[in-house]
């Protein structure tokens, strides 16, 4: 089936919601609806612009970038105008919030560019601040690239899968800029090199502190790591070799939040259609599986979003 607009193939999104029930370690994991799609995405995000949560869907090929009004009831999914040009050929586009203004960090692995966009609340592109390092610590070829908060403080973390140099860039605000440039500055924090093969990330929160899950693919290992509050010193690992069941053949691992904001994250096995759901204990030594939902076919993309305490999935194929 095509979309005469934009001549791209369209996808579907099945949306599932995820709530705890009366039992200890118990979700409920149910499809709530099935919508169309007006493409196929290679990235897709959430952001949240005059007091609305949004999915926005970019296809790297014609530069297209739709949104979709998110809601905790049907429908869930509601296509909506917009004025977002990010150009054609970003491997990611990531949120971040800067002045409590929405942005979207655009990367492109091959030449390590990243453009920042400031985002109007009539879901609009500004002129964004263009960065990349051409000498160590370099921007290309970097395989995981994500927006944090730190203190307040927004950074980027980019790691190199094939080498292990990872980096954290600190992105802050200048009392001024010049022209139609966002009054935003790119640094240098930190730089390192861990193994190589580390993959599957999901960051999370807990108690204002940054923590990731991630897995190596070529030693195989999960670990849990903590970022430290002072970005200089970079990471510490808390947990290793943790036990995840078909650590090194998932396709999609993913963090969120139940409740208050206890963190938990789901995974997806594209061979089987299997999907996980597992709760982080305390100690960051471990999971427990809470959920499972089997034979769910052909998921290229997962987005969990939040409204309230109300946790949902897009599940995209």
């Amino acid at each position: 089936m095509k979309n005469q607009l934009n001549n791209t193939t369209m996808s579907t999104a099945t949306i599932y919601s995820i709530n705890p029930t009366d039992k200890k370690d118990d979700l409920s994991v149910v499809s709530q609806a099935t919508e169309a799609m007006a493409a196929s995405y290679t990235s897709v995000t959430t952001i949240k612009a005059k007091g609305n949560q949004y999915l926005l869907g970019y296809e790297a090929s014609s530069g297209t970038t739709d949104t979709y009004l998110l809601s905790d009831i049907a429908p869930f999914l509601t296509k909506v105008e917009n004025t977002l040009i990010f150009g054609k050929n970003w491997d990611k586009i990531e949120p971040f919030y800067m002045a409590n203004k929405p942005h979207i960090m655009c990367y492109q692995s091959k030449n390590g560019h990243m453009y920042f966009y400031p985002i109007t609340d009539e879901l609009k592109t500004e002129h964004p601040l263009h960065f990349y390092h051409t000498r160590t610590p370099l921007t290309t070829d970097l395989t995981e690239v994500k927006p944090l908060v730190s203190q307040g403080q927004v950074f980027v973390l980019g790691y190199n899968h094939e080498n292990g140099f990872v980096n954290i860039w600190t992105v802050s605000a200048t009392s001024t800029s010049e022209g139609d440039l966002p009054p935003l500055a790119v640094d240098i924090e930190w730089a390192h090199q861990w193994a190589k093969g580390w993959t599957r990330f999901a960051f999370f929160t807990w108690g204002n502190e940054n923590y990731f899950l991630k897995t190596n693919d070529w030693k195989p290992n999960v670990n849990i790591d903590h970022i430290w509050d002072d970005l200089s010193k970079g990471t510490n690992e808390v947990g290793s070799h943790l036990k995840l069941k078909d650590d090194q053949q998932l396709d999609i691992v993913h963090p969120f939040y139940v409740g208050p904001g206890d963190p938990y994250f789901l995974t997806y096995l594209a061979a089987s259609g299997e999907s996980t759901f597992n709760r982080i204990h305390g100690d960051c030594m471990g999971w427990t599986t809470c959920a499972t939902v089997d034979k769910i076919d052909k998921t290229t993309l997962i987005v969990p979003y939040r409204i309230g305490e109300s946790n949902f999935a897009i599940y995209l194929s």
